[in-house]
């Protein structure tokens, strides 16, 4: 009678909601019919923190948990990471990595190249997490060409393992290695499910952020990945404050990425 009763509500929660968002909310609503009591956890991972972007002090207010993926070796690394501490937010690494695509000078002098040696990726990551050191993970800025070269992402997994730190692969490529290197070297890992933003649409970010709200509600868990500056900024911010009352209300728990991983 209790779960009756509790379904009821939650039934007309939904109903009350499709109907103030309108026709937005519909494949969200089937998720939420069909997950039962359960929900499921969220998680945001904003990059390209480290450059005072765009939204850098909008998105650190947000009232909900999330993780703060910073450029290491960047001009205001030292500031955000102070503010994202500040905020109470959780920090990645977010690594730069050689693309096969795009300029080298994206990614940086101090990046992970094809062209290192072992013991080189070994110190370029190390200096990252001297730079971070209460980093819970890191993961991939650009990087599709080191995410599909197998000894030069091990060389960086192991360095991972050893700092007992974990690994989110952004999924730059489709034909990354990051999943089955982690597994070889006993890193924590987890995938992108979700990119938010990159465009200057607020509907189309809220879209993505239902998509990955709809994966979270049907397999628990969901990892959505959004920036500050340029690819996202205010544009990503308002998306989020906007539907976090009605994600919530779907049954949505929002975690930082270490959490998800737990």
């Amino acid at each position: 009678m209790g779960m009756n009763w509790k379904r009821g509500i939650r039934l007309a929660l939904v109903f009350g909601l499709c109907f103030l968002g309108g026709r937005g909310f519909g494949r969200l609503e089937e998720a939420v019919l069909t997950s039962g009591e359960k929900g499921g956890r969220l998680a945001i991972l904003i990059d390209d923190f480290g450059y005072h972007g765009e939204g850098t002090a909008e998105m650190l207010a947000l009232p909900i948990p999330f993780t703060a993926a910073v450029m290491p070796f960047s001009k205001c690394t030292e500031a955000d990471g102070a503010a994202i501490r500040q905020a109470g937010k959780e920090i990645f690494i977010h690594m730069p990595m050689e693309s096969l695509t795009g300029k080298r000078e994206w990614v940086g002098e101090k990046g992970v190249f094809r062209n290192m040696n072992a013991a080189e990726i070994r110190a370029r990551v190390e200096e990252a997490i001297s730079v971070l050191p209460d980093a819970k993970g890191m993961n991939n800025h650009m990087g599709s060409a080191i995410m599909e070269d197998e000894a030069s992402l091990s060389a960086v997994m192991e360095v991972l393992q050893e700092k007992g730190v974990m690994f989110v692969d952004s999924v730059t490529t489709a034909n990354s290695l990051g999943q089955k290197i982690a597994v070889q070297k006993g890193v924590l890992f987890l995938g992108r499910d979700v990119f938010l933003d990159s465009t200057d649409d607020v509907a189309e970010v809220k879209k993505n952020l239902r998509k990955a709200a709809e994966i979270a509600l049907e397999k628990g868990n969901a990892l959505a990945i959004g920036h500050v500056g340029p690819e996202g900024g205010m544009v990503t911010v308002q998306a989020i404050q906007e539907l976090i009352p009605e994600l919530e209300a779907a049954g949505i728990t929002f975690v930082t990425v270490s959490e998800l991983a737990k």
